[in-house]
Parts: C-alpha cells; sequence; structure tokens
C-alpha cells in the first residue's frame, strides 16, 4: 500500500491506548494544507479497520449526502479497487455502502438527511471537511458514535472544532502538502504559487525584513542565504509579480493554518463574561433582540449600550424545533394546555423582564403580537428596510462592539460573516447571507440605539 506519513500518524493515533488499555483518543482530528494526503490517508485507514473489526458500522459524513458522494464516495470507489482483498468486499453503488468480510461496513452519507441524524448508530464516524454542519448536528451524530471519531479539513475559518481541540480526549495531527511525496507535480507548483514574500523563511525567521526580501541582490546573496532559501525567495518574489500570491490561500491551502479571510466584514474584541454582567447601565441602554428561526438558529442576543460602544452576550443559538425535541414530556403537556405557543412560552423562560425593549425580524408579526400578549409591550418590529444591511455594518464598523467568551457562536459569525466576492475576485460591498443569526440582532440594537440617541450614526 502506497502510503505517507499521514496514514502512519492515523494508525497509530487510533491503536493509542493507557497503561489500562483504554482509548486515548475520542477525537482524531486532521488539520492540514491541501494534497497533504488527508483524505487518502483516511481512506486508507478506514479500509485496514473494517477488515480487521467485525459488525462495525463506520460512516462518512458531509452536510449533503450528494456532495459527500461526488466527492469521499468517488475517491473510495477509485482506491478501493487498488487494494489488497478488494475482491473480498461488496460495494452498493446506488446506497454506497461497502460491505467487508467480517460484517463490517462503510456508508457515504449526509447530515440534510434528518432521520440518519436522529437515526444512527454506529461504530466510528467520520467528518469530511464539515464547514457547513452544526455543532448541534455534530453533537447529534458524536453520542451516536461508539469508539472514536475523525475530522479532516483546511481551517478556513472559524468552527466549532477548535473548542474540540481542548477536549484532552482530542489529539490533532498536522500535515502540508509538503508530508505527500505523491502529490502531483502540477498541483504542488499550484500551492507553491500563492506563498507571498512575507511567508518566506528568511522573512520568517526575521533574517530580513520583507522590504529588504523585496530588494534583495539574488545574484550576489551578500548575506550568504542557502540556496533553498534564495529559491523560496526568488518563487515568492516571482509570485507577487505575477500577482498569484495570496497570503489567505497560502496560509490555508499551502500551511494548513487558519487565515484572515480578505473579505471579512467585522474584528470585535472578546470579553470576559463577568465584564458585560457586571456592567452597570440604566433598563433603557439594555435590550434583547431576536432573529426568528423555526429550522435555523433562532439567534437571541443580549445587547448593553456603555459610553458609546456595544456589550453583546448570546442567549440562544438553537433553532425552534431543536428546543422543542428537548424539552421534557411534562414542558410539552405544558405548552399543549397553554394559549400561548411555543416561542411565547420559551421566550418567558429566559426570564427576560417584561420591560425591556425587545427588538425583533420583522418577518414574523404574528410571533411580535404573541409576545406582546403575554406582556412583553415592548417587543417591536426591528428597523429594517433597503440599504439597512449596509447601513448596519458600516455603523457597526464605526463602533466599538465587545462581546462575551461564551458566546461561541456569535464568535463564529462575527469571524466568518463576509463580503460577497464577485467571480473576477473583486470584493463587493454586500454581505454574504450566512452567519447572521446573531449578526442581524447586533445590527437590529445598534439601530435602536441610534434612534434613541445613545449612540451617533454615522
Amino acid at each position: 500500500m502506497n502510503a505517507t506519513i499521514v496514514f502512519q500518524q492515523i494508525w497509530d493515533a487510533i491503536h493509542a491506548v493507557d497503561e489500562n488499555g483504554v482509548r486515548l483518543y475520542r477525537y482524531i482530528v486532521l488539520k492540514g494544507s491541501s494534497r497533504s494526503s488527508k483524505t487518502r490517508s483516511i481512506l486508507q485507514a478506514y479500509y485496514l479497520y473494517a477488515f480487521q473489526h467485525a459488525n462495525s458500522r463506520m460512516s462518512v459524513w458531509r452536510d449533503v449526502a450528494k456532495d459527500c458522494r461526488d466527492t469521499v464516495g468517488n475517491d473510495m470507489a477509485t482506491i478501493y479497487p487498488t487494494m489488497q482483498n478488494w475482491n473480498l468486499v461488496n460495494f452498493h453503488s446506488t446506497k454506497f455502502i461497502f460491505r467487508f468480510p467480517k460484517g463490517s461496513s462503510i456508508e457515504v452519507t449526509g447530515t440534510d438527511d434528518a432521520n440518519k441524524v436522529h437515526g444512527y448508530q454506529g461504530k466510528v464516524a467520520w467528518f469530511n471537511e464539515p464547514y457547513d454542519i452544526s455543532r448541534e448536528t455534530f453533537d447529534q451524530i458524536d453520542m451516536r458514535t461508539e469508539d472514536f471519531v475523525i475530522i479532516d479539513w483546511n481551517p478556513k475559518q472559524g468552527h466549532f472544532i477548535d473548542d474540540l481541540l481542548k477536549d484532552p480526549r482530542c489529539i490533532e495531527l498536522h500535515s502540508t502538502f509538503k508530508d505527500n511525496p505523491f502529490c502531483p507535480p502540477e498541483q504542488r507548483k499550484k500551492i507553491l504559487s500563492y506563498q507571498p514574500v512575507k511567508r518566506c523563511d528568511i522573512v520568517l525567521n526575521r533574517l530580513i525584513t520583507e522590504t529588504e526580501a523585496r530588494y534583495y541582490d539574488i545574484d550576489n546573496n551578500p548575506k550568504c542565504f542557502t540556496q533553498n532559501q534564495i529559491a523560496e525567495l526568488s518563487r515568492c518574489i516571482q509570485n507577487e509579480t505575477v500577482n498569484s500570491a495570496n497570503d489567505f490561500n497560502w496560509m490555508v491551502y499551502g500551511t494548513g493554518q487558519k487565515g484572515e479571510r480578505p473579505n471579512r466584514i467585522f474584528n470585535w474584541t472578546k470579553i470576559n463574561d463577568n465584564v458585560f454582567h457586571e456592567l452597570k447601565v440604566p433598563a433603557s441602554h439594555h435590550i434583547t433582540a431576536i432573529d426568528w428561526g423555526a429550522v435555523d438558529p433562532w439567534g437571541i442576543l443580549d445587547i448593553k449600550c456603555f459610553d458609546g460602544a456595544l456589550y453583546l452576550h448570546q442567549r440562544n443559538y438553537k433553532s425552534e424545533n431543536q428546543l422543542r425535541s428537548e424539552l421534557l414530556p411534562t414542558e410539552r403537556a405544558q405548552i399543549e394546555d397553554s394559549d400561548v405557543g411555543f416561542v411565547q412560552w420559551y421566550f418567558d423562560r429566559f426570564q427576560v423582564p417584561k420591560t425591556r425593549v425587545i427588538p425583533c425580524d420583522n418577518n414574523r408579526p404574528n410571533k411580535i403580537l404573541g409576545l406582546r400578549s403575554i406582556g412583553y409591550d415592548y417587543a417591536i418590529a426591528a428597523t429594517k428596510g433597503q440599504g439597512s444591511i449596509i447601513d448596519g455594518i458600516d455603523g457597526l464598523n464605526s463602533i466599538k462592539v465587545y462581546y462575551t467568551a461564551s458566546s461561541t457562536d456569535l464568535e463564529y459569525e462575527q469571524e466568518n460573516y463576509s463580503r460577497k466576492v464577485d467571480p473576477h475576485g473583486i470584493v463587493m460591498e454586500e454581505p454574504e447571507d450566512k452567519n447572521n443569526h446573531l449578526i442581524d440582532p447586533a445590527r437590529y440594537g445598534y439601530f435602536h440605539f441610534v434612534k434613541e440617541g445613545l449612540i451617533s450614526g454615522i
């Protein structure tokens, strides 16, 4: 089997145990650049594991089943027939299930089928590039997986994986295309073409400055850099000359590190939760803003206005449907026997003062009326209209904005909320319509405080 060091690292992590024979790693996270052999190495490890273990249900997940089959599934269908004992494997091409001699199976699927997510019971789960898989969906599959979980990704954005890495049962394996001797030459050249001068060795190690590097006498090499260093510098200068250099692409696809998105909109400041909770402001300076969500996240955000700045604290990010599924039977009965709907009942459970102003997304007017019917007299439709999204973005960027450390979904959104990029790579003024379930309530809060004269509008 043609394998890289990445395969060996995965195989060692799968079989690592403590002195009592207990598995060391529940989570095996592979972070790396493009063409680092992450996917191929996991495919190989899956194949061998399925042969060695009896009656083990193994799964591969992406956010959409078709995408999973078109990518990982097709890789399996191409690579597995070249491996030893393939003639003993039964491949169901319609369902994309591989069945092995000892009763184990590998199925390629997606989280877009809620029944599969909530009905899953398996031995091993693999999440392939789960950028659009929510933490809640991951948790549902994780708690139904008996042995271990594998994740592979290029860390191009903030993600719940960052929190998973803090678990002592998690091991992170980092690799780049340089770890893969089988990387096709043209693809290697493409990745290397992203490297800018500021990321070359002599600049990173502060042997010379970035400006000095751009004008360095490569032919005479007065500082006696090594041939490899000179070759790298020459390539990076050429990359910038032909405009192929891209710092974000190099960090993500070349080094496997998280890069700063070039079209990112916000860079807010994280604070300890106690700073928010101990911040004393008048009642008129403290609101709760809502972005409704039955299937999408139901964003509820506490906002305080102090000294011209906004302080944000996430109250909820779960969808209404998810919250319903978590209700106890007695709680369901309580809602069904009452005159108010679920949203009104649940919002009351947040113990928000009924005198508080609550700007709400105006696309659900009946829900706003429902809140008023149970005493939330200041539940109001948020300011929206033509140009309000861009105006709100500009406004939030004109003031200081702080968010609490426990507001992990808000942190994710403000890291990933980005402007659209046209087919020619030009960053547009309009934002992408995603990662905004708490961003929108922040915008509603900004407009409210501007209207009340507590913040100067732009």
